[in-house]
Order: structure tokens, then sequence, then C-alpha cells
């Protein structure tokens, strides 16, 4: 069992979506078996994409990475050219001990991606875990 000690070790990091509109075009609802396509839970919406910025960053215990703008489609080539060589690198580097966490994204689990990371002690995630 992990004690306080040891999570002070991990070093978080994710991405997201931020939606520059009032409308970032998701429904969050709970339906019971059977209602899914029931009228009252369906809403006409507008489905072009809205505008919005991807961001990335890395939380420590007592640190944190620069947010990093992401640009176009993240595949595990541009995650490592991107944010693991110029950012994440530098900033374990500078931690030493620490243990990078991240989920199974599919450009975290890219070829490229893992070895990039085999150089540094990562924390396993389960697949299909929420972040």
């Amino acid at each position: 069992m992990w004690n306080v000690t040891d999570w002070q070790k991990v070093v978080f990091n994710d991405e997201s979506r931020f939606v520059l509109g009032t409308d970032d075009n998701r429904v969050r609802l709970w339906r019971r078996p059977g209602e899914r396509y029931h009228s009252p839970h369906t809403v006409l919406r507008h489905t072009a994409r809205t505008a919005g910025v991807m961001v990335w960053g890395a939380i420590a215990y007592d640190s944190r990475s620069t947010l990093i703008v992401m640009r176009g489609t993240l595949t595990g080539q541009c995650y490592v050219d991107d944010n693991l060589r110029p950012h994440v690198g530098p900033f374990l580097n500078g931690l030493p001990g620490e243990i990078f966490q991240q989920d199974n994204a599919r450009p975290h689990t890219a070829r490229v991606a893992q070895d990039f990371l085999r150089h540094f002690q990562n924390l396993p995630w389960p697949a299909r875990s929420p972040d």
C-alpha cells in the first residue's frame, strides 16, 4: 500500500480541450436501461466543431510543467517531438526519483513514446480507467 510519501513522487500529466464558446457539443446525463433514445433525453444540436484549444500539462507534488498548447492531431510522434522531448524529459530530469504517470491514450502508448519513456520510471495505468 502506498503512503503519502510515495504519492509525492508521482508526476501526473494530461491534456484537455477547452472550448472557447458556450457549448462543447457534449451532453452528459444518466439514463436507465432502455431510455437511450427516449425523446425527453434527446436534443437537436449544432454538430460543427466549436472553436477551442487543446493544452497539455504536468503537475508534481511541489512543481508543475509549463502549459503547452497543442496544435493539430496528436500522434505518437508528435507527442514525443512536441511534448516528451522538449518538456517532459527536462522536467523529469529536474525531479530525480519522480515517477511519470500518463493515461493510456493512443499517443501515450505508441511505441515511439514508450521508447522515449523507457529512460524514466513510469507508473502503470490500467487500460480504460478514468483519469
